[in-house]
């Protein structure tokens, strides 16, 4: 059970028993503790925060978790790309040899780096937006430097709603829809990384996993993001499957088709396998098993031939992996086709409801 699950299923038990009990005010006395750390930090950092000199928009959220950071911010990408602006993506790099040292994963027109030296999203938003700077690295002052050297016009800050040392002009924040708000508490009592007041700073929410919620617990949520910020657009999306590629011809992408009924085995190296799932069953296919490794997994021959037997096992016609394992399967493993049952990576984007993609596209392109 992942530290998520723990918080999540300790937070919600209100009969957690004399053992739970003592849990939870040991959590509550360290949120004490963390809630002083990162106002601190904040007061300090945003004092001192440093202009790039064009646009920064900030992709990010108030709780630990997926939120669908990276989809919403390849979308941004994609959208200002197409009209006409050069967007670079500054991210940290989880992981990869660049986190520490800083530096390029891909400028305008190749790829610098292996996907060791980028890590996993950094390599993959490279792949699938070409033509669009990627720079690596935990300190974003140097990064944003490095991206305007490669003639970016606005840069778009990865998970960067708590990253004070950069100004921004917009900042997007994203609210998981099934569970919003963390339980109202802060880390380690609950899931938030700051408390609620600093949903004051959102110029934009979007509501992720829409589809996954009724309109009336959605209607609570907009009320509650309205309370702390009456001014703010709230949107609503979704990251909705929509192609389905053979890992060979993959970064290049198919429209999902024929998943209908179809039996697929998943395999997956991320934070919630179980998100996957529910992706794979709205593309249609039927799952007839998975095999789920650590987040971040690095992925050997076994591995593969572990789940293909599985897979086989399970009388299941293809393996789904996501996108973020396929960067990993791709460059690390040189695999013989005829020896595996096929693989197939299944994509997903960002959808809105409604008129929410015009709104998002308005509110980010008025900065520019």
């Amino acid at each position: 059970m992942s530290l998520e699950s723990r918080v999540l299923r300790l937070m919600e038990d209100e009969h957690p028993g004399l053992a739970g009990r003592a849990a939870q005010g040991g959590l509550a006395l360290l949120e004490k503790l963390y809630i002083r750390g990162v106002l601190s930090r904040r007061t300090k950092e945003t004092a001192r925060a440093v202009h790039a000199g064009i646009p920064v928009i900030s992709v990010g959220n108030l709780t630990a978790g997926g939120t669908g950071k990276t989809p919403c911010i390849m979308k941004l990408a994609s959208l200002l790309q197409k009209s006409g602006h050069c967007p670079a993506i500054l991210t940290r790099g989880y992981r990869g040899g660049l986190e520490k040292t800083g530096g390029i994963v891909a400028d305008r027109e190749r790829i610098r780096v292996t996907q060791a030296m980028a890590g996993d999203e950094p390599y993959m938003m490279a792949l699938k937006l070409p033509g669009v700077p990627v720079i690596a690295g935990r300190d974003r002052i140097v990064s944003a430097a490095a991206a305007k050297a490669l003639g970016a016009d606005v840069l778009l800050l990865d998970d960067g709603f708590q990253y004070w040392k950069l100004v921004r002009d917009l900042d997007i924040v994203l609210i998981d829809s099934t569970h919003p708000f963390g339980g109202g508490r802060v880390l380690p009592r609950g899931l938030l990384r700051e408390p609620m007041d600093a949903l004051r700073r959102a110029g934009l929410f979007i509501l992720t996993k829409a589809g996954q919620t009724t309109e009336m617990e959605r209607q609570a949520i907009r009320e509650t993001l309205r309370s702390c910020n009456p001014e703010a657009p709230v949107l609503e999306a979704d990251h909705a499957p929509q192609t389905f590629t053979p890992l060979a011809e993959w970064p290049l992408v198919k429209a999902l088709s024929e998943g209908e009924g179809r039996p697929a085995f998943l395999l997956s190296g991320i934070g919630n396998p179980g998100g996957f799932r529910k992706t794979a069953e709205e593309a249609g296919f039927v799952v007839r098993g998975s095999l789920s490794l650590p987040d971040h997994h690095a992925y050997t021959e076994s591995d593969i031939r572990k789940a293909s037997e599985q897979a086989a096992g399970f009388c299941a016609e293809v393996i789904a992996v996501t996108e973020k394992d396929a960067v990993k399967i791709r460059e690390q493993l040189h695999l013989d086709p005829a020896q595996y049952l096929p693989i197939g990576v299944l994509g997903i984007e960002m959808t809105f409801s409604g008129d929410g993609e015009a709104v998002f596209k308005k509110t980010t392109e008025e900065l520019l």
